[in-house]
């Protein structure tokens, strides 16, 4: 398969979980990706993995300057910035009275304002260079659908939904098309232990219809494809891959589990 073959590629959070997995697909599609993590270790381990078309880099997405330099790097590296894929963010499962500044301010630093400077960022090279490219933003079902105790991820995926709907608008007579892809539950590395828990796995596989998590890879097909030229006219949409958890409701992570107790 060569959907994107000769491509370079950024994907920031890859050395696991979603990240990972998008970024092996696009080596298996054809692309060069630099990976993007604070994880040396990490990095090293996923880069010799994934072999020679892999490059690890230590950024902090919440960093301007060392996004900036990230995406640079890969333009050099490979010859060309053509795909982008701003992957990195965490949550926190705490009461709204009992979030704390700090907590919000990280949560909004790394999945919100990194998915900003990888859009910003990433347009600009493409612009300067002269090749259209594509912005792929991972969001969640918790841009659109709230969650207990995830005030500041909630709000931090729901600016990433407008900001891919923003970048769309802006920067498709560019040649640039900007998308999302809104996760539902996946067995991530992030993920596993609340699913290891009985209570907690009853719980959200009680609200997705198909009564399963979704695997990192069905993400990571989906993120080739809106990448590809097969998705040339998609843009400035986020596409839910949920199992259809958004036609139900969210889990109720803090007066649900402690019904279970």
């Amino acid at each position: 398969m060569d959907m994107l073959k000769g491509k370079g590629a950024v994907v920031t959070g890859a050395t696991s979980g979603i990240g990972k997995a998008i970024a092996t697909a696009f080596i298996q599609a054809g692309a060069s990706v630099l990976l993007c993590d604070l994880n040396e270790k990490a990095l090293d381990d996923a880069s010799r993995e994934l072999g020679d078309r892999a490059v690890g880099r230590i950024t902090n997405v919440s960093d301007e300057t060392q996004v900036e330099s990230a995406l640079r790097a890969a333009q050099e590296t490979f010859g060309s910035l053509d795909i982008v894929v701003n992957c990195a963010g965490f949550g926190a499962i705490t009461p709204l009275t009992e979030l704390t500044a700090d907590k919000w301010n990280a949560v909004q630093a790394v999945t919100l304002g990194g998915v900003f400077f990888g859009v910003k960022h990433g347009a600009r090279l493409m612009i300067e260079q002269g090749r259209p490219g594509v912005i792929i933003n991972i969001s969640s079902v918790n841009g659109r659908q709230p969650g207990e105790g995830q005030a500041a991820y909630c709000a931090a995926k729901a600016g990433v939904d407008m900001l891919t709907r923003c970048g769309a608008l802006e920067l498709g007579s560019r040649g640039i098309r900007v998308v999302g892809i809104a996760p539902g539950l996946v067995e991530t590395p992030l993920t596993r232990k609340e699913l290891e828990d009985p209570a907690m796995r009853d719980l959200f596989l009680g609200v997705i219809p198909m009564n399963r998590a979704v695997a990192a890879e069905e993400i990571a097909a989906a993120a080739v494809f809106l990448a590809s030229d097969n998705a040339r006219s998609i843009n400035g949409d986020t596409i839910a891959i949920d199992g259809g958890s958004l036609t139900r409701g969210y889990p109720a992570l803090l007066t649900g589990a402690k019904g279970h107790n």
